[in-house]
């Protein structure tokens, strides 16, 4: 977000937040008649279930035509963009699996190219999965690599309980970018996350029944 800087100040701590978003300020002393832009503040958490974090002062007031953006800048403006979160797919998907059987997921790890503005230049993006964390409900891991369907299935967890189940996706992305015209590709100096949540299944525990061939074969059985 963008607001102007608020706080307090002592000799024993440096304390600030953002301002209210109608509190503005003049800073003509420093950009003069250039359109000034806000400080930029940032808040994270380390996943989506988790709860957000205070706000940290990431840039101080720019004014359109300074500088390139700052490394800091452009990884708020990627952790802002829409990217879109990995498509999440199940096997089997009928609604139901069973307990003790693989359940397989996968993603799609294709990258995204994605452009905003930053400061007044064009910042162009090309975000890139990293890491896939698959949390099935009963017990979470960490991949880097994006699931195969089966038959090379390498990403799977059985379920040992029936009920209810769901799989959330948190994919780790890393990124590129280029500035304006210029070709050169640099790296950004962090990672963004996104999610996805699958349909609720039903977990089942199959359970064994004895046929007439079975009672053929073993007639003595007290099931027969």
């Amino acid at each position: 977000m963008r607001a102007e800087v608020c706080g307090v100040y002592s000799a024993a701590q440096d304390s600030i937040w953002p301002c209210a978003p109608e509190v503005t300020y003049d800073h003509t002393d420093r950009c003069g008649d250039r359109p000034a832009l806000r400080p930029w503040w940032e808040s994270t958490r380390p996943t989506p279930r988790a709860a957000w974090g205070s706000w940290t002062l990431v840039a101080d007031v720019r004014c359109v035509g300074d500088p390139d953006p700052t490394p800091e800048e452009i990884l708020t403006e990627l952790r802002r963009l829409p990217i879109a979160p990995s498509v999440l797919h199940l096997q089997p998907d009928r609604g139901w699996v069973l307990v003790n059987k693989e359940t397989i997921a996968y993603a799609d790890p294709a990258p995204q190219v994605l452009s905003t503005d930053v400061l007044g230049t064009t910042v162009t993006f090309t975000v890139t999965p990293a890491s896939f964390t698959w949390d099935y409900g009963e017990h979470a891991f960490t991949t880097t690599s994006p699931g195969h369907p089966y038959p090379d299935q390498d990403v799977s967890y059985p379920y040992e309980h029936p009920g209810t189940g769901q799989v959330t996706l948190t994919t780790t992305w890393s990124a590129t970018y280029t500035l304006a015209d210029d070709p050169t590709v640099l790296p950004v100096p962090g990672t963004a996350t996104t999610s996805t949540t699958s349909a609720p299944f039903e977990i089942r525990e199959a359970a064994a029944h004895l046929t007439r061939g079975s009672c053929d074969q073993h007639p003595h059985d007290p099931g027969c």
